[in-house]
């Protein structure tokens, strides 16, 4: 029998190759009983310049769109899938983003849509069976990069080969970023890329096709300001996040932790306000900045959401 999982929505990734993603899509359905779907894909769009093509700007807008138009043409044929086997039409949502791999597309769309339950294909060796290795580059990404509260499945060619548990618990509430994953200074394995040009989120409708091109940081609200007040003796208890979770500039802890090009981690909006106002240089050390590319720290935002659903007075 297939699992119960209540009435959460349950996420699959997909590709443009609807030959390659349908057996993942097939698994999902036959396992999961699935009553809410939302099918993921990240749209990669040509890399193609006026320079570099010989085609002028018009050319290149008319390829793009037209590998757009096969993208949705292929999620499309998905929720065909979906609908054939018994799922509503209006219980099936379509999520695109762009500008990004991905394996890191995949990552972004579960921290903005809170995905606590995601089904995506990865390679393996020909031996199948459960808690295997993956060989997936882009599996591994996500399997390393999302956050503990997912649950991942992986499939390869219609099996399950590895499943990772999604969970709050880290053990000691005491632990530090550094003691479980070395120095949270270290830049993430993403690419980089400039981050200074950013949209609002689009929230998910049921149904519909949601496009995301660009990540912006989510609106959060500050801690309270109970956890300053000297006087209280309910603020004098409450545990202190591990000082790795601070940002050095604000010296508030960090929802939205990016790396700039000195290897230390700071909140995206305060290092882009200080990028912006014309400094050159590290608000650390001072030493000139060799670019101003920052780059998420996906592993330490993951850490502090968990420290967060336990702490989150």
């Amino acid at each position: 029998m297939g699992e119960t999982l209540h009435n959460d929505a349950i996420y699959v990734a997909v590709g443009q190759d609807v030959r390659e993603s349908k057996s993942t899509l097939s698994w999902t359905l036959k396992n999961l009983h699935v009553k809410k779907l939302c099918l993921l894909h990240v749209h990669l769009p040509l890399s193609l310049t006026t320079s570099s093509s010989g085609l002028n700007e018009s050319e290149i807008n008319a390829i793009q769109e037209s590998e757009l138009k096969t993208s949705y043409d292929s999620l499309h044929k998905y929720r065909d899938i979906c609908t054939n086997k018994g799922v509503k039409e209006e219980d099936v949502d379509i999520s695109v983003i762009s500008g990004y791999s991905v394996g890191e597309g995949i990552v972004e769309l579960i921290y903005r849509n809170n995905i606590k339950k995601l089904v995506m294909g990865a390679a393996a060796d020909p031996h199948y069976s459960r808690e295997m290795s993956i060989t997936s580059r882009k599996a591994e990404y996500v399997s390393q990069h999302a956050p503990h509260c997912c649950k991942m499945w992986f499939i390869c060619k219609g099996k399950l080969i590895k499943t990772k548990e999604g969970s709050f618990d880290l053990g000691n509430p005491s632990y530090s970023f550094s003691e479980l994953y070395g120095s949270a200074q270290k830049p993430s394995k993403g690419r980089r890329r400039d981050d200074e040009h950013e949209t609002e989120s689009p929230k998910a409708h049921p149904g519909r096709i949601i496009l995301e091109t660009e990540v912006s940081p989510k609106k959060v609200r500050k801690e309270s300001d109970k956890t300053r007040n000297s006087g209280s003796s309910e603020a004098d208890s409450s545990p202190r996040p591990p000082q790795d979770f601070i940002c050095p500039i604000n010296l508030e802890i960090m929802r939205d932790p990016h790396v700039a090009a000195d290897g230390f981690t700071y909140e995206a909006e305060q290092i882009r306000t200080w990028l912006q106002r014309g400094n050159k240089t590290s608000p650390i050390t001072g030493a000139r900045l060799s670019h101003h590319n920052l780059t998420p720290n996906y592993t330490l935002r993951s850490l502090i959401n968990d420290w967060l659903q336990k702490h989150p007075n």
